[in-house]
């Protein structure tokens, strides 16, 4: 069960405290909203923090006893889109055995109106340590992830990474 969606409720702050366009009013989850993912893992739901505040993200993720999802987000550090997971976020993912699925939503995918495949589960694009397209001398090629896949799996684990959902717009 997802905590939020496009509104803050009783025990957690949505993702649109982060953009500005809202107030938080918990600063992550309220005492209830603790009691909530408590009962959730008690009953042994699975808590989906795709659309909750970086802030909500953290703590659910701090007091979870069981691994949680986000049913479909892709990596901030590919799109700076605030419904996606930022690397310190992806590394907590990596510590608690949760799952981040990639989604497939244009604006989350490139930040633009348009995403093909190869954005979400494309191939890995040599880079060079020090910058520029010609390899300098004595320097060795680094694998750049240009994709959210590989991307989420190389911050936050090959267990960590799987398919989302918002298929809608990626051609």
């Amino acid at each position: 069960m997802t905590l939020t969606h496009s509104c803050n409720t009783p025990w957690a702050d949505n993702w649109l405290v982060d953009t500005k366009d809202e107030n938080p009013v918990h600063h992550g989850l309220s005492a209830f909203g603790k009691m909530v993912v408590q009962e959730m893992n008690r009953l042994g739901m699975i808590v989906d923090l795709a659309h909750v505040s970086v802030d909500t993200m953290k703590a659910v993720l701090n007091i979870s006893k069981a691994p949680v999802i986000f049913s479909h987000s892709s990596a901030y550090g590919i799109c700076p889109h605030r419904r996606n997971v930022p690397d310190d976020v992806l590394r907590l993912v990596n510590s608690t055995g949760s799952l981040v699925m990639v989604n497939f939503y244009n604006s989350y995918v490139t930040c633009s109106d348009k995403a093909n495949l190869s954005n979400v589960a494309g191939e890995e694009v040599p880079g060079w340590v020090g910058g520029g397209s010609d390899p300098p001398a004595l320097l060795t090629p680094v694998p750049l992830p240009t994709d959210h896949l590989d991307y989420v799996k190389k911050v936050a684990g090959p267990g960590a990474v799987g398919f989302g959902g918002d298929y809608d717009g990626v051609t």
